[in-house]
């Protein structure tokens, strides 16, 4: 299966483990239509999209905390 890049994790985002991912896209919306992406080898399911200025905040259901979001950057 190809994969295709929609974005790169920048940093962690408060304590619940969101992230904050720099679109590589024109279409951010796009986050909101995907069930899941892939982080390296890992399949991540999205739990929740927001938006904050031209980034894109994302909670994934298996990343409970800030460390886990620190562990998924770049």
């Amino acid at each position: 299966m190809e994969r295709i890049k929609v974005g790169k994790i920048v940093s962690a985002v408060g304590i619940k483990g969101e992230v904050k991912i720099y679109p590589y896209t024109d279409y951010p919306e796009r986050f909101e239509e995907l069930d899941s992406v892939y982080a390296g080898d890992e399949i991540l399911e999205i739990e929740k999209v927001r938006y904050q200025k031209n980034m894109v905040i994302v909670k994934f259901k298996s990343v409970p905390d800030r460390n886990g979001a620190e562990k998924l950057k770049d």
